[in-house]
């Protein structure tokens, strides 16, 4: 009777990383020197091995000792063989300790986990030296060569080997840290920008709301005006209970909407800097999709502290990527930011294609846009612009805009910090 078994995915992946930990460790064990002139050696292997040992929970601590002797013995074996015309046992037989060495490495590795004692640097930085003293007078002992001056030796390569691997470890520990957080800032960046283009659905759904009462009311005043008129005042109260219906039906999403931002971890202030960098990262990743071409700088004369954040990254916004449509060859975007007189000051400028003198009334009003799409021939929504100017207006703010015709264009925001 056959019997299959069954291995798990961890043992798949603890095998795995055993072989390759183990080829590793004997590849780096080939560098090694020989301290008493003697056959003792002491190799690079060791240090590798306390490291992976420190850091990796999916091995078999054992099993890379035992495969990692037989494989470090072997390879220094067949060098000196290859090397030398004596082909007796001792050459063999010499380096048959090494082999043992890290056998009961891996046994102490498995016995007294180095992963469960990397949480306190000395900890760790005091197992690595028993672990290292231990193996090496194991050798020592196989070996005949026991004697006070290599017991010292062995303490001293300990605290070295030792130092060395604790310092390799933090600075992997930095390392994994460091990636991590840049993963959390990216990460954070991304959100921030999403909350913020929801925040400005969210502006207009309540605008149109708003909208849809005006609508509401004066329909209901017409049907009170007109209860004479039996044909119009019917139509006049249907369209009084239509813009209430789909006024409810707004509520009910800007209900879900907000409730979703609410739930999102966000800071209670965030800094212009923080802001400038979140939306300078965006947009040149934005920049390099599009036209690589457009170069963009951004400059904070002096930091502040904003609260209401998302309507500051509403606006850069959309003046941004109203700067990135008119540019379409080899040009320039700045972004200045700076507090002067109790405001805070934005200036946003290009030298792309300009806006027409002609046009330059009509740019804040909703739906308007030169903008098309060339291959469908669809105009752009026109509400970027139109967003920017309601948002100002509430928060008791202005907007200026200069432009000339293929020399470019420039928007200056002007916000009472009183506001923010």
């Amino acid at each position: 009777m056959m019997y299959k078994i069954k291995m798990t995915e961890r043992t798949k992946i603890c095998l795995k990383n055993s072989v390759l930990f183990s080829v590793l460790i004997s590849i780096l064990a080939q560098i090694y020197i020989y301290p008493f002139n003697s056959r003792f050696v002491l190799g690079v292997g060791v240090i590798v091995i306390g490291l992976i040992f420190s850091i990796s929970e999916n091995i078999y601590p054992v099993l890379i000792g035992i495969i990692t002797g037989t494989i470090t013995a072997s390879i220094r074996s067949i060098g000196l063989l290859m090397s030398s015309s004596n082909y007796s046992n001792d050459i063999i037989m010499q380096f048959m300790p090494a082999a043992i060495f890290y056998i009961i490495y891996g046994i102490l590795g498995t016995i007294f986990p180095l992963t469960r004692r990397n949480k306190s640097i000395i900890h760790l930085y005091l197992s690595l030296i028993s672990f290292d003293i231990i193996c090496n007078t194991a050798e020592i002992l196989v070996r005949n060569m026991f004697s006070i001056s290599t017991i010292k030796v062995i303490i001293v390569t300990a605290l070295v080997r030792a130092f060395i691997q604790c310092s390799a470890f933090l600075i992997y520990k930095y390392q994994k840290l460091y990636i991590k957080t840049l993963e959390h800032q990216k990460r954070y960046a991304e959100l921030n920008l999403m909350v913020s283009k929801i925040y400005a659905e969210a502006f207009y759904l309540q605008k149109s709301t708003n909208d849809l009462n005006t609508i509401m009311r004066e329909a209901y005043n017409l049907y009170e005006m007109n209860k004479d008129k039996e044909e119009f005042s019917v139509k006049a109260l249907s369209l009084a209970q239509n813009a209430h219906e789909i006024r409810k039906n707004n509520d009910r999403v800007l209900r879900g909407i907000n409730q979703l931002v609410q739930n999102v971890e966000k800071a209670e202030y965030m800094s212009m800097s923080e802001i400038f960098c979140i939306i300078s990262d965006n947009t040149k990743r934005q920049i390099d999709n599009v036209n690589s071409n457009i170069f963009i700088k951004f400059k904070l004369e002096e930091d502040y502290s904003i609260k209401r954040y998302y309507d500051i990254f509403a606006i850069l916004n959309n003046l941004i990527i109203n700067a990135i449509e008119a540019c379409s060859g080899d040009n320039m975007i700045n972004v200045i930011g700076e507090i002067s007189q109790k405001e805070l000051l934005l200036d946003v400028s290009d030298n792309g294609t300009g806006i027409d003198k002609d046009v330059l009334p009509y740019i804040f009003n909703i739906g308007f846009s030169t903008k098309f799409n060339e291959e469908t021939g669809a105009m752009s929504t026109g509400i970027g612009l139109c967003h920017v100017k309601n948002l100002l207006e509430n928060l008791g703010g202005s907007i200026e805009v200069e432009s000339d015709i293929d020399r470019g264009t420039k928007f200056l925001v002007k916000i009472p910090l009183s506001s923010i």
